[in-house]
């Protein structure tokens, strides 16, 4: 089902609870939920353009990106601009985004990824997948926190549609449910659906992730899903954010299970530190240059962590880097922002 905002709930900022609640039941059963008019015509074509010339940039040293050689030619995990005027109110700071977000997660969600996801002409299948494994491994563990079983979502991906995505230019490939497929609890690291036919022909047939232009995709990132080709001209872009529930106390959204109490209350009382992949604390914040500032000082609604940081000149935020890491992009001092080091 597609849902629509109507003019009461974009100028509060506010979803009506009926609506709320349907989306939530969506994503908590289907795994997806679509909700149409959440991002301006201003705000998608100016990014929009931005994507095409930063495309061409990248494509420019005409070899595959670490992310292609990975996942399948074709498929980019750009890094979004960082700096005024392509970061915008209605996609980091939108009430009715983040309204959903606690919803699904409850206050104290964090932002913890912000980055472009590109589906160029001629792209090839990526292998079936998910993003994100359960945060509780066994009903036993689940129950002894107090979590149903299956266990319900601790991230939350939000797909945004800068132009119509559809089958026809190659709308991403879902299989509805598989976010409650306990089964994937047991495998080792690294193992795919593709070595289960099993629970594919189970799940199947998949469906397609179709999102009008402005809409947004709100996903259970333990849903399986891939990028398959495009088949038309045109270069299809989308966005990516994620957010993680407050007790999720990794940089990348883990839930820690063993995170010593001198440390928890470390990070009780400053939302900034998260676990590294070291094992110690650190600043876990995205980082953004300074001239947006105001975007992200919106007032919030629905007590959702920005989880930003700001760097000013002489430092830069080169968003073509490490878009992937440790605050999503990486700062430099000197040089252009440019793809290639």
């Amino acid at each position: 089902m597609m849902y629509e905002i109507s003019a009461k709930e974009r100028s509060t900022g506010v979803l009506e609870p009926e609506k709320l609640s349907a989306v939530v039941s969506d994503i908590a059963t289907q795994g997806f939920a679509v909700v149409d008019g959440l991002v301006s015509g201003e705000t998608r074509e100016l990014l929009l353009a931005s994507i095409l010339e930063d495309v061409g940039a990248v494509r420019a040293h005409a070899k595959p990106t670490q992310h292609e050689k990975r996942t399948g030619q074709g498929h980019l995990q750009l890094g979004l601009r960082r700096y005024a005027p392509y970061v915008k109110e209605d996609l980091v700071a939108n009430p009715l985004i983040e309204h959903i977000v606690s919803g699904i997660l409850s206050r104290g969600a964090w932002l913890g990824f912000y980055n472009g996801n590109v589906n160029l002409p001629g792209s090839v299948h990526q292998p079936l997948h998910f993003d994100r494994p359960f945060s509780w491994r066994s009903r036993e563990s689940a129950e002894a926190d107090g979590q149903r079983w299956p266990p319900p979502a601790t991230t939350l991906s939000c797909s945004v549609a800068l132009t119509e995505i559809t089958e026809d230019n190659g709308a991403t490939e879902i299989y509805p449910g598989t976010h409650l497929e306990t089964a994937v609890t047991t495998w080792p690291e690294g193992e795919r659906p593709a070595q289960h036919p099993d629970l594919i022909e189970k799940w199947g047939p998949p469906a397609r992730m179709a999102i009008p232009a402005g809409g947004i995709c709100f996903r259970d990132p333990r849903m399986w899903h891939r990028g398959v080709p495009n088949p038309s001209d045109e270069i299809r872009p989308m966005i990516a954010l994620t957010y993680h529930a407050e007790m999720c106390r990794h940089w990348r959204g883990r839930l820690i299970r063993n995170l010593s109490e001198e440390d928890a209350s470390k990070c009780e009382e400053n939302d900034a530190l998260k676990v590294l992949d070291d094992g110690g604390l650190g600043d876990g914040r995205l980082v953004f240059d300074g001239s947006v500032r105001e975007v992200f000082a919106a007032r919030g609604k629905h007590g959702v962590n920005r989880n930003v940081r700001f760097v000013e000149a002489p430092l830069k935020v080169n968003h073509f880097l490490d878009a992937h890491l440790l605050g999503g992009a990486r700062v430099i001092e000197n040089g252009d922002v440019v793809p290639v080091e």
